[in-house]
């Protein structure tokens, strides 16, 4: 099995869903998650978050109407980073109970999504 293979299997399994594999179309890696991920596996050292893999991941999102996630592991790296819409991130936080006081938040139309993206309205209560 080759690394990058592996590390799609592991992302996908710790999402609860599994890797979709090669399907011959601009799909998600994972299926059977809430967000089109995008792993990628990566040589450069540091946070190395690629803009073309995030403009992947966003026409993967808008394609499969779900909030896009970039997960980027380097080489024997355990511990991947994850990029994805900050105001996606902020709702996942308040859904949690991280943020004590949520902001007050609307749609701001960017597309659909299982945890839709969000702005703030106004000062923070």
């Amino acid at each position: 099995m080759t690394a990058w293979k592996d590390l799609e299997r592991r992302i996908c399994r710790a999402l609860g869903g599994r890797r979709g594999g090669p399907q011959g179309a601009a799909v998600s890696d994972c299926v059977g998650v809430p967000f089109s991920v995008e792993v990628k596996r990566t040589v450069r050292p540091g946070p190395p978050v690629n803009a073309a893999w995030i403009t992947q991941a966003k026409q993967q999102s808008k394609r499969e109407k779900k909030p896009w996630l970039v997960v980027v592991a380097g080489h024997n790296d355990r511990r991947p980073i994850v990029a994805l819409d900050f105001w996606a991130f902020a709702e996942i936080c308040q859904r949690a109970g991280v943020i004590p006081n949520p902001l007050p938040v609307e749609n701001n139309n960017t597309g659909p999504a299982s945890v839709p993206a969000t702005r703030p309205t106004g000062p923070r209560p």
